[in-house]
Order: structure tokens, then sequence, then C-alpha cells
């Protein structure tokens, strides 16, 4: 149940140091890092950097690292549960760190009173977390209402933050779900939320009346899903849905529920279209940055549908239409298409 994401800022640089002066440095143990194994990054309001890891819970604040471990509770002690962790969290609205810890729940540490509050599973509150192993944490589309928390064994889990109650979906309350191990979960605006199974492929549940469509890869359909381990799905601010799997990156078209993938484009030169991808997020300059397994960091600007690919000796652009799947690949440095085999003007 180990979620395997390395940090950007050791990815990159073996990704870009050839052909950007990127200036990259290494943050471990020895500079106060609880654990090297780092599971998810996140950046607070002030803004301070949260990692996850396979031992405690850590806070960088730009020269030391402060931790969090375990600890007994008590009236006068709080702490996370658990230190094996899989993911961290930045509330949108509130002053809150979520934490996905894979054994003990979930919990939230609240910067501005320095409290941690604790949602674990009570077999007498039928409303409580139905299950502690939590794999994914995001926000529902009432931000600072809602939040969606994905589980390993049971389903998904709606936390309402107001009242601290859970409301399951799961085969008990939704039969149509083909599994109840999921690594990740989307709300869309549309009502839909897009969930991704741990080896069985992605759903679609719709909110309003508790319908399902899934989708499996199928090797006669070059339009299927990629791969059935959907790791991460991610939407963009243009609405785009993009989903990441064990087999590559995919982009959902909504209204004729096909993918568009990647893994036969002249970009995929070493696989980066195809590896395992970990994580997907769009920063603030509007480019999609997409981690994967052994192959670094792909960098897709929304603006201009150009992937920036890792490629030893230089840099790629895959260039065209995202919505249409249309993409030509051109050498960033010396402008050669190796499709066309001419020269860029």
């Amino acid at each position: 149940m180990k979620t395997y994401i390395a940090a950007f800022f050791l990815l990159l640089s073996a990704t870009f140091v050839a052909a950007h002066p990127y200036l990259i440095q290494r943050l471990g143990i020895e500079q106060g890092l609880s654990n090297n194994y780092v599971l998810s990054i996140t950046q607070d309001k002030q803004g301070f950097l949260w990692f996850a890891t396979e031992e405690g819970l850590n806070k960088f604040d730009g020269t030391r690292f402060i931790t969090y471990y375990k600890e007994e509770q008590s009236s006068s002690v709080q702490s996370i549960t658990g230190n094996e962790l899989n993911e961290v969290y930045t509330d949108p609205v509130q002053p809150v760190i979520w934490i996905a810890t894979q054994r003990a729940g979930l919990n939230a540490y609240n910067s501005e009173t320095q409290s941690f509050s604790v949602y674990q599973y009570n077999p007498e509150d039928p409303q409580s977390l139905i299950t502690n192993d939590v794999t994914h944490i995001t926000s529902s589309v009432q931000a600072g209402k809602g939040l969606w928390v994905c589980t390993y064994y049971r389903g998904i889990e709606y936390l309402d933050i107001a009242t601290g109650k859970f409301t399951h979906y799961n085969k008990s309350t939704v039969p149509a779900l083909p599994s109840e191990q999921t690594w990740t979960a989307t709300e869309a605006e549309d009502g839909k939320l897009y969930i991704g199974h741990v080896e069985g492929g992605l759903s679609i549940l719709s909110l309003n009346d508790k319908s399902v469509k899934h989708f499996v890869h199928d090797p006669q359909n070059p339009n299927s899903l990629p791969g059935n381990d959907v790791r991460c799905i991610y939407k963009d601010t243009n609405g785009n849905i993009w989903i990441g799997t064990s087999k590559g990156l995919a982009l959902f078209n909504a209204n004729t529920e096909t993918f568009t993938n990647f893994h036969n484009n002249p970009g995929n030169i070493h696989g980066a279209l195809s590896s395992y991808i970990f994580s997907i997020k769009q920063l603030k300059d509007n480019k999609l940055w997409i981690a994967t397994e052994l192959n670094g960091i792909m960098i897709l600007d929304l603006q201009q549908n150009q992937f920036l690919l890792p490629h030893l000796g230089g840099v790629h652009l895959v260039i065209g239409t995202v919505e249409q799947g249309d993409l030509d690949i051109h050498d960033g440095i010396t402008g050669e298409n190796p499709r066309l085999n001419t020269e860029i003007r």
C-alpha cells in the first residue's frame, strides 16, 4: 500500500540539468528530514513545506526541519496517530494540513491553534471513518466544507468538516462500484466523482443517483484506459481530466467517454509517457507537472499545449492540441522533427 512518489526537487536533477541552469539542492536526513522515503509534499498558506514520510511528518521553514512523530495521546499531548504516512494535503480554506496515515486514520493539524484532530474508525459510531488505511485526500467542490478521503480497502469517504461525520461510498452503499480498493478520487463540478482503483480501473460515480460507469484497459482498443492501476486523477483549470496509471498518462474526454493515450507518441523515446504516473499537479504558471517512475518529470504547458519531456542531452517538445490528442514531437535544441524530418521555421 506504499505510495512511490519521489520529491520533485530530487527528480529535477536527472531531467533538466543538461538543458536548464536549475540549482538543485538535496534535503535528507543529514539536514534533519526524519526519513528519506518521501511520499507526499504540500505547501501551506504561510509558505512552509510539509513532507509525509515513512517515518513521521516534517515541516520545512527554508532553514530547518520540524518533525512530528506519534506519541501517546492524552488531554495534554497531541500528535499524529501514526508515523507511516501516505499523503499531506493543504486545506484550500482552513489553516489546516490534512494527513493520511497508512494504518492509523486521518489527522488534521491546525497551524493557528497548533493542535491535532484525529479521525479514526469507531465500531460504535456508524458515521466514523470506515477504516484507518487512508491513501488519498482531496477537497470537494465545496472547498472548506467537505473532504474526499480514499481508503485502500473500504472505498471512498466523504467528510463533513463542520460535523466531523463521514458518508460512506462502498459496495454496501453503491453496489455498482467494481472495487473498494482505491488510490485516488477527484470531484468535478458536474456532480461526478472520478475514482482510481487499485488494479481495478477507473470509475465515474454520479453523486446524484449513485450510478457508476467503469472503464478498464482493453488491449484491442487504443482509446481505452492505458492501465488498470489508476494512481492519480487531476482536473486542470481548463476542466481537462488527466489520468495517471501504471501504464502511462491519459486524457479523458467526457463527451465521447474515450481516452487520449500517449504511449505511441514519437516523444515517448524513453518510455516517459507510458511509465508509471504517480502524481500530477498544476502550478501557478499554468504548467502541469507529471511525476513518473524512473523517467523524472514531464511538464505540459497548458497554454501552448507543449510537453517538455526528459531526454538525454536536451529537451523535446510535443506540440499539438491536447483536446484532440493530435501531438507532434520536435527537438527543443535542434528544431528537428523526427516524424517529418524537417526543420522548424
